[in-house]
């Protein structure tokens, strides 16, 4: 029995549903990943603790990183400092790496039967999510044993943090998913620019490492550095998760206007290239 019946053409759309779209794809995602796998789920438990160890290693032992002492929890682990915006991060570059390949590598479905091609996408940045949502209950159980109590009143706001950054990289998700159908170097140059993004975020180290008195053609480096969207993800969770306490109302903004402007962008971007997608690719 297939996995999806999908309509033949644009008249047949009224037949489905987004929705059953995107959790049937999403389940398929998720099973080709732990597909003939002993460990299944453990794998995405596993893969950010060996980070945490190499990184714990490298930053705080060898290049003796100090995390900042929490404010007010009083946490002071370079293993949390870490974890709190490693495992978003790490949910934001699989989402993208993965997704940018999803309609090129569903060729042969796309120019057989008509769908909603934006359902491809964003399934598997779902597929992502699911996993980041088993990392994070981990992280609150370990966080909640060097606290030594759960603090109920954070998880709320940690969804909240959450759903903003799914949201966000949907949006991404579309745009270079789109663009990649016609120009394929899109996924090379995105595997090149994960890396420096990645340490021009606050992941490794805290905020305050980098220069507020230094400029450059007249702008501030930490304003310059703060203009990365990511940023201000990183400083979120890390105020919720690690500091224990409320992200401050610039951070809100920044989050909630990031990802209007990305998601509204990314819809557009890809409703504009999707028509000619099925010759594309």
């Amino acid at each position: 029995m297939p996995l999806l019946r999908l309509p033949r053409s644009r008249r047949d759309l009224h037949a489905i549903i987004p929705v059953d779209l995107l959790v049937n794809f999403t389940l398929r995602d998720l099973r080709s990943k732990y597909k003939r796998s002993a460990l299944g789920w453990t794998w995405s438990v596993l893969n950010p603790l060996v980070a945490v160890v190499v990184y714990s290693a490298v930053f705080s032992v060898f290049l003796r990183i100090q995390p900042t002492v929490g404010d007010p929890s009083g946490l002071h682990s370079y293993a949390v400092f870490l974890l709190v915006t490693l495992l978003p991060w790490q949910f934001h570059v699989t989402s993208l790496t993965e997704s940018t390949r999803a309609i090129t590598a569903n060729a042969p479905l796309i120019t057989k039967i008509y769908f909603p091609r934006w359902v491809l996408p964003t399934s598997s940045v779902l597929a992502r999510f699911l996993t980041l949502l088993v990392e994070m209950a981990v992280l609150l159980i370990l966080i909640a044993v060097l606290q030594g109590h759960i603090a109920f009143q954070w998880i709320p706001v940690v969804l909240v943090l959450m759903l903003l950054q799914l949201l966000f990289t949907i949006g991404l998700a579309l745009m270079i998913s789109a663009v990649n159908v016609y120009f394929r170097d899109v996924q090379h140059f995105l595997g090149v620019a994960l890396a420096p993004w990645m340490f021009l975020t606050p992941i490794l180290y805290p905020l305050n490492m980098v220069p507020a008195d230094r400029e450059f053609l007249g702008i501030g480096y930490r304003t310059l550095y703060q203009l990365n969207p990511m940023v201000s993800w990183a400083k979120a969770y890390r105020n919720v998760l690690y500091d224990l306490r409320f992200p401050s109302l610039e951070r809100w903004l920044a989050i909630v206007a990031a990802t209007a402007v990305v998601l509204a962008l990314g819809f557009r971007v890809f409703n504009r290239l999707e028509p000619r997608m099925a010759e594309e690719v």
